[in-house]
């Protein structure tokens, strides 16, 4: 069985869209997990409406994501867990087929599996890019000031990770899957399935330009907690990327959003900020 968790505030409209893409999964034995903040937009509503299709939900005051995620894995009684947000939609219908045949004989060879990620806009659900790439080509290279990681909904988590009580540390509020992942990805390789597991929108804190600075702190603070240090050569590059965002963030959407996406063009990636 897989375990799908969602933590939710207040996405309603974006978590409709999830409803609908669980609801059409076949082939595949899974449960899906909801755990809201306490809503006040109407998303207790919509579970209740659905209940069928939720295995566990609960809507009360949290502390954040890593805090609602830790009460869904000591829900959860899948072999492998998948942590999708409110909006993310399945690529297909037998999407979770397709990847549980890789995932029965992954372990205890590999505790993460993971697969390809595309991130579409927030408003219109355009398609903008695809990522997700093979260890062997993620390995060894750094981004954002720590080292390269797979796209973290697209990653299929065995449930020996989360032994304990509190799997992610709620002392951070952006970063906590990537601390996470760090600290097991460096110890075991994942293993990656060549197939597109999720269609995910732009948003949130992690995507917002003006939290570019809140992000690099929680990331200093991890790779000193762990021991990371990154080159000096990736450090200058990151810092001075770190004021271009911060300066773009401050912008009119508008203009930052075109300012930004001018920068992704010239290295050679599509547009994203200001596609609606």
């Amino acid at each position: 069985m897989i375990s799908i968790v969602t933590a939710t505030l207040d996405a309603a409209a974006g978590l409709a869209h999830t409803l609908k893409s669980v609801a059409q999964q076949r082939g595949a034995s899974f449960e899906w997990i909801v755990v809201d903040g306490g809503s006040t937009d109407g998303t207790a509503e919509l579970l209740r409406r659905h209940e069928n299709l939720v295995a566990h939900w609960v809507s009360e005051p949290d502390s954040g994501i890593y805090d609602a995620w830790n009460k869904a894995c000591a829900l959860a009684r899948g072999e492998w867990l998948l942590f999708i947000g409110a909006g993310d939609e399945f690529v297909a219908p037998d999407t979770l087929a397709d990847f549980s045949a890789h995932l029965e004989s992954a372990h205890p060879a590999h505790d993460l599996v993971y697969g390809r990620l595309r991130y579409i806009s927030q408003t219109g659900r355009v398609d903008l890019e695809e990522v997700g790439a093979p260890w062997a080509d993620l390995d060894g290279r750094w981004e954002l000031c720590r080292p390269a990681l797979p796209p973290h909904p697209a990653i299929f988590h065995h449930r020996s990770l989360f032994s304990g009580k509190r799997a992610f540390d709620t002392r951070y509020r952006i970063a906590g899957d990537a601390q996470f992942l760090l600290k097991h990805a460096l110890r075991k390789p994942p293993l990656f399935v060549p197939l597109t597991v999720l269609r995910t929108p732009i948003g949130g804190i992690s995507f917002n330009l003006r939290g570019a600075l809140a992000t690099a702190r929680e990331i200093s603070s991890i790779n000193l907690e762990l021991g990371l240090k990154p080159p000096l050569w990736h450090r200058a590059r990151e810092t001075g990327l770190l004021w271009a965002k911060l300066a773009a963030g401050w912008m009119p959407p508008a203009i930052g959003g075109r300012l930004a996406d001018l920068y992704l063009r010239l290295i050679g990636r599509p547009k994203r900020w200001s596609v609606r």
